[in-house]
């Protein structure tokens, strides 16, 4: 009798195998070949549930997405937290501060290489970031309702400014480790939010 296979389970597989792999060797050495051998699958196997390299990467990227997503949903469920304290948790989750986001940050690093030259993985990438910067826009909206924020706030400037800093944290958390350490990070945070105030 075949033996069934949960093909989403085998896909999450994969996904987490590459981010393993990419953490260990970085991008340039995350190949089909190595992915198979990390999963004990046939060489071809891979090819079954991701066509290429890029489309594992994509997998990657979207799932950091919704594993941030999942945090902040979290943070705020069990908080009821909102506006810049809820934009803080948000930041929080995405700063590098401990194993599972600077490797999430590794992820986007490589991803966004492969989204500059890619028109597809590109849209993809500016539609998740929208969703992001609308979320941005609404916790800022909160926080003027609440008074927390000076008058006059352009909240459009201010989503695009977090988006340029959740960037730069990320990069500069694996490239730069040294801002990354937990109160270092945290500062910056801080200091991102009461710009606000």
């Amino acid at each position: 009798m075949p033996r069934l296979v949960d093909h989403e389970a085998r896909r999450h597989e994969i996904v987490l195998a590459t981010w393993r792999l990419i953490a260990e060797r970085g991008i340039e050495a995350t190949t089909m070949r190595e992915l198979a051998r990390e999963l004990g699958l046939a060489n071809g196997s891979v090819t079954h549930y991701f066509p290429d390299k890029s489309a594992i990467l994509t997998a990657a990227f979207a799932h950091v997405f919704a594993a941030t997503n999942a945090r902040v949903a979290a943070h705020r469920a069990r908080t009821g937290s909102t506006g810049l304290t809820a934009l803080r948790a948000f930041l929080l989750e995405t700063a590098p501060l401990d194993e599972e986001r600077a490797l999430e940050a590794r992820i986007v690093i490589a991803f966004l290489e492969y989204a500059a030259a890619d028109p597809a993985l590109a849209e993809m990438y500016r539609g998740l970031m929208r969703e992001w910067q609308q979320a941005f826009a609404e916790m800022v909206a909160e926080a003027r309702e609440q008074g927390e924020v000076r008058d006059g706030l352009d909240v459009q400037a201010v989503s695009d400014a977090i988006l340029h800093a959740i960037n730069g944290m990320q990069s500069n958390g694996i490239l730069l480790p040294e801002t990354a350490r937990d109160q270092r990070m945290r500062a910056t945070v801080d200091a991102l939010v009461d710009m606000l105030r």
